[in-house]
């Protein structure tokens, strides 16, 4: 073989892999995010921090699968998902939907904003190295629900009977015992109050149904949120306190929340989203917690049900609405 040739022949093979690489890099990430609900201000947000990292229409493909408030029907969508073709990444919003597209899949990445310890529910080896094809947030709401009960303990000194509200989605996925045992130990009646089905929701809290508690406490669930409207209607004509898990449920007339600050959970899952298609390995990508939490009140619909609000709790929060 001439030595033009040969080199010719050597130079080629070496760049094959490197024009592989450009045309793999250039070519349009697919991603896809599945989750129990869908939620149009969170896929407004998911679209808006892609683009604010530059994945803008036209340099990604942006699907959203949602299992229509059934979390019984993750498991198929998450197959289905797989089966249609080419995946850079999965977002998955709620540990059922983590666990689905887990099921479904050991090798495409998935970005999980997940309420339970990956850990303990089979989704990651340790929280420093998953070391498996899934990462995230994992926000361990059974902790910053207790916490949602101490409160209701300080607000509610006299109370006797606490409901605790969850659906499929957030009961499915993580254990209810240390929210029921810390209220226990705090002189509660704590009694499990299960949507199954989110028609049912005008039902189970009724004004009627939550005549028999003294507070409510909710749990982070993306079923509930996508009913937000509809719940806050409901618990404030019963004249119930509640607190739920985010400040979202504050600003659209609820007493309280206290919780993980969402939405910075959200850009932090985002970037982790960008790490993975700029072509980070999930099980290399250290599980992340959240580190700033918010304390809401609404002191308006506090004097509508009547309480007294201790200054402690009062002082402690991050925004009062007067």
């Amino acid at each position: 073989m001439r030595r033009r040739a040969f080199i010719g022949l050597v130079a080629g093979a070496i760049g094959w892999p490197l024009i592989a690489r450009a045309q793999q890099s250039s070519a349009t990430p697919r991603v896809v995010q599945l989750g129990p609900v869908e939620i149009p201000a969170q896929i407004a947000g998911t679209k808006r921090l892609l683009a604010e990292l530059g994945y803008v229409e036209g340099r990604i493909r942006l699907e959203f699968r949602h299992a229509a408030g059934d979390a019984d029907a993750l498991p198929a969508l998450a197959q289905e998902i797989v089966r249609d073709g080419p995946v850079d990444v999965i977002i998955a919003i709620s540990t059922p939907a983590a666990l689905a597209a887990y099921k479904a899949t050991r090798t495409i990445p998935i970005v999980t904003l997940a309420a339970v310890d990956p850990v303990a529910s089979g989704l990651a080896d340790s929280l420093a190295r998953p070391g498996r094809n899934v990462t995230g947030i994992a926000v361990f709401s059974e902790e910053t629900t207790v916490k949602r009960v101490e409160l209701m303990r300080e607000i509610l000194p006299q109370a006797v009977r606490l409901g605790t509200v969850t659906t499929k989605v957030s009961s499915g996925a993580q254990s209810l015992t240390p929210v029921l045992e810390a209220g226990r130990k705090l002189g509660f009646e704590v009694e499990a109050i299960n949507i199954d089905d989110p028609a049912s929701i005008g039902t189970i809290l009724s004004p009627d149904n939550l005549a028999r508690f003294d507070g409510l406490v909710f749990v982070p669930d993306v079923v509930l949120s996508a009913h937000l409207g509809e719940v806050v209607r409901l618990v404030n004509l019963s004249k119930k306190p509640a607190i739920f898990a985010s400040p979202d449920w504050v600003a659209n007339g609820a007493f309280m929340s206290f919780g993980p600050d969402f939405a910075d959970a959200g850009r932090r899952l985002i970037a982790q989203v960008d790490r993975v298609l700029r072509g980070a390995k999930p099980g290399d990508l250290p599980f992340e917690r959240p580190t700033k939490f918010d304390l809401r009140i609404n002191l308006r619909i506090a004097k509508a049900l009547g309480l007294d609000l201790p200054a402690t709790v009062v002082a402690r929060a991050d925004e009062v609405i007067e």
